[in-house]
């Protein structure tokens, strides 16, 4: 399914751009030939971003019939538990909202019907490409800028960092564009000043809450509206905020999408029914529910007597960084793996910008000898630089957490 779709779109749009990065452009009939060209896949594809081989790989797999699982161009191999099912197309590897890395299985069907539902409401077209600032791998940037290109001929300018200037550049590169961004990313082009008047014909927000504040300072400075973008990696997109002026209410994260119905389930968590829902985990656990075209969000919320849903709360596990989930347990480990340490806590804590959201505190007791300086140098070499402890807390010998405090956190009780 797939594929043939795939080959209906670069046939149609053969002569047209598909991709404009550092290289130049690649067009549709371009990027199809590369595609045919590659080596045969006989097992699951692991697709990293950074290039036009991004691309090239995610066709390859489907090319024949194989899974693809998009990494970062750094990140380390995704640690399955199981392997895709027969029919699996795409594997999102993803802490999720639970804070635990698994990865997420979806069919050919699941993924047209999102990125047809999606290009739909946004009224995505082959006339007004997508700026690629987020993350390709990630199933915000896989659904809005992926899909829409290799499904439905929208095409994509990769973007290698989302400096203002760069962004700058591109945008006045083309007529109109759509921008699909979080909301830190939104506050730096704010501050830089380089939205006024800029020609965004659809500006899109999503990956973390977006501050009522920004949304109405860039609606006034440039005169466009940010769109708030609902989704999860288990079921694509969710709702859309598809008004034309700044909304009343930080909780409003739009209308549900065509075909997708929002209830309330069990513990007062928002329970999505699509035929856009993922197959299942890798992983499974006791409290989920990602079945039959059913998933069980970890999102509190309600709907409103208009249909409008409202965000009220999350029950997840997994700190939130600017649009970036992070696994405490990944950090956790990263950090005992140093072997500078005896035990440690890692947690979000509320960020004092209010569109990074979260920041990632670690609590730590180090071995003797340990310093705080050594201890940090030996976690770069393990994680991320998104993924490394913004807050440290010392305890033991390499700093200044007592014993009633290390045990309060270790949940150890009184000493």
């Amino acid at each position: 399914m797939l594929y043939p779709r795939w080959l209906e779109t670069s046939r149609r749009f053969a002569d047209a751009p598909a991709l404009f990065d550092g290289d130049g452009v690649m067009t549709f009939a371009e990027l199809a030939s590369a595609a045919e060209s590659a080596p045969r896949a006989t097992e699951p594809v692991i697709a990293r971003t950074g290039d036009r081989g991004f691309f090239i790989e995610i066709l390859r797999a489907w090319r024949d019939s194989q899974a693809v699982i998009p990494l970062e161009h750094d990140a380390p191999p995704p640690a399955l538990q199981r392997p895709p099912t027969a029919d699996t197309r795409l594997v999102k590897y993803t802490p999720g909202a639970s804070g635990i890395p698994r990865g997420i299985f979806l069919n050919a069907a699941q993924i047209i019907a999102d990125a047809d539902r999606i290009a739909t409401a946004m009224s995505l077209t082959p006339d007004v490409p997508n700026l690629a600032v987020i993350s390709l791998s990630h199933s915000y940037g896989f659904s809005n800028v992926v899909l829409p290109l290799l499904l439905r001929g929208v095409p994509v300018r990769l973007l290698a960092v989302p400096f203002p200037r760069v962004l700058e550049e591109a945008l006045h590169q083309h007529e109109a564009s759509v921008l699909p961004a979080v909301p830190s990313m939104w506050r730096a082009w704010q501050r830089a000043g380089i939205l006024t008047n800029a020609p965004v014909r659809l500006a899109i927000s999503a990956g973390a809450p977006l501050a009522l504040a920004l949304e109405r300072q860039v609606f006034e400075e440039s005169g466009f509206k940010i769109h708030n973008f609902y989704g999860a990696s288990e079921c694509g997109g969710i709702a859309f905020d598809t008004t034309v002026t700044p909304r009343e209410s930080a909780e409003i994260v739009g209308s549900p999408l065509p075909g997708v119905n929002v209830g309330i389930g069990r513990d007062g968590r928002l329970q999505v029914t699509s035929d856009a829902v993922a197959t299942c985990y890798d992983a499974p656990r006791g409290d989920d529910l990602l079945e039959n075209g059913v998933y069980l969000t970890r999102d509190l919320g309600f709907t409103n007597a208009d249909g409008i849903i409202h965000l009220t709360g999350t029950t997840g596990g997994a700190i939130n960084v600017a649009g970036r989930k992070i696994s405490p347990a990944k950090v956790e480990a990263a950090i005992m793996a140093t072997g500078l340490v005896r035990r440690v806590k890692v947690l979000g804590i509320p960020s004092s910008d209010p569109e990074r959201y979260e920041e990632i505190a670690a609590v730590v007791e180090t071995h003797e000898g340990v310093t705080p300086a050594g201890l940090k140098s030996a976690v770069a070499k393990h994680l991320q630089a998104w993924e490394i402890p913004r807050h440290w807390r010392f305890g033991a010998d390499g700093g200044n957490a007592d014993a009633v405090e290390l045990r309060r956190i270790f949940g150890m009780g009184d000493p």
